[in-house]
């Protein structure tokens, strides 16, 4: 039996948004969300949003990625076959962008054992946003001559089709406060540490206490402690999104949650210029333009290498 190596790596996937921001989001002000589940308790009425924020994250992910890819940082694992340019340089272009980090990189004529596990460093690898390149001084040296011809340092040769197969980070960072953390605070507990790096800019949301921080220099890169540079100027309960995901995105999925809502009829009331509110239905129409504006949102995103 031989397992696909992409499938161990599929399927995480994080909301872009809290309940709490949904609420407090001018966008869906006029919306009733108190009846999403007929009859419903409080608590049900939230679990409910909830859920419509998960699809609607799922939406804005399908939309820029395909079935498969996700804004959200992950943990990818492909595979394929390239060939080396005359340089004995590997150009990577993985399915998604940004590109974080690489864990990994194997070639070599055949697949599995057939493959050279690199050890990767600064000096052999290069990150750009929408590759990678794997150069020669990674020591690959199965094959050192092409007929008359020796093969660059370590190279396989332009004319050796190859099998690859490389793990890599991509996305924006985006996790949630896994405990409370007190104004004046130098470090923040999370529920995932994917695509967080030393020295990197991320924003807290939590309503009129959203706050940017910068992550510590001696953070390890793997624990769910985040050091900061500096003190918090705020207070944040556990479940505030800690991302670095872009605003625009944030507000997108805002978009699709109200279109979802007016999708079932759950309108709500606007105010004229003259200050007389005025009913508005769920209406396809009123739908149709939250769905389009959050689609216009998300277009800078939208990824189509590797598409099927």
């Amino acid at each position: 039996m031989v397992i696909a190596p992409y499938v161990l790596s599929e399927g995480t996937r994080s909301p872009y948004v809290t309940v709490e921001e949904v609420l407090a989001s001018p966008t869906a002000s006029a919306i009733d969300f108190s009846n999403l589940i007929e009859n419903g308790s409080d608590a049900v009425q939230r679990r409910a949003l909830k859920e419509l924020i998960v699809r609607a994250s799922a939406k804005a992910d399908n939309y820029c990625l395909g079935a498969l890819g996700t804004l959200c940082a992950s943990v990818n694992t492909e595979n394929g076959r390239t060939r080396p340019n005359r340089l004995g340089e590997f150009i990577i272009h993985p399915e998604f962008w940004p590109i974080l980090e690489v864990q990994s990189f194997a070639a070599g004529p055949l697949p599995g054992a057939g493959m050279d596990v690199a050890t990767l460093s600064a000096n052999n690898c290069e990150i750009e946003r929408h590759q990678f390149v794997v150069t020669n001084a990674m020591g690959l040296s199965r094959i050192t001559s092409i007929g008359s011809l020796n093969a660059l340092g370590g190279a396989y040769g332009t004319n050796v089709e190859c099998f690859v197969q490389y793990t890599y980070v991509n996305g924006f960072a985006n996790t949630f406060l896994n405990a409370n953390a007190a104004a004046g605070s130098t470090s923040l507990v999370v529920q995932s540490a994917i695509g967080i790096y030393a020295g990197m800019t991320m924003t807290i949301w939590d309503g009129i206490n959203d706050e940017s921080v910068v992550v510590s220099s001696s953070y390890d890169n793997a624990s769910l402690t985040v050091p900061l540079a500096s003190a918090t100027q705020y207070a944040h309960g556990s479940g505030c999104n800690f991302s670095s995901l872009p605003a625009s995105v944030k507000q997108a999925v805002i978009h699709f949650v109200v279109a979802m809502v007016k999708q079932r009829g759950q309108g709500g009331l606007v105010l004229t210029e003259m200050g007389q509110p005025v009913a508005v239905s769920g209406t396809s129409v009123t739908n149709a333009s939250d769905d389009a504006e959050g689609k216009e949102l998300l277009d800078t995103f939208k990824q189509v290498w590797g598409r099927n």
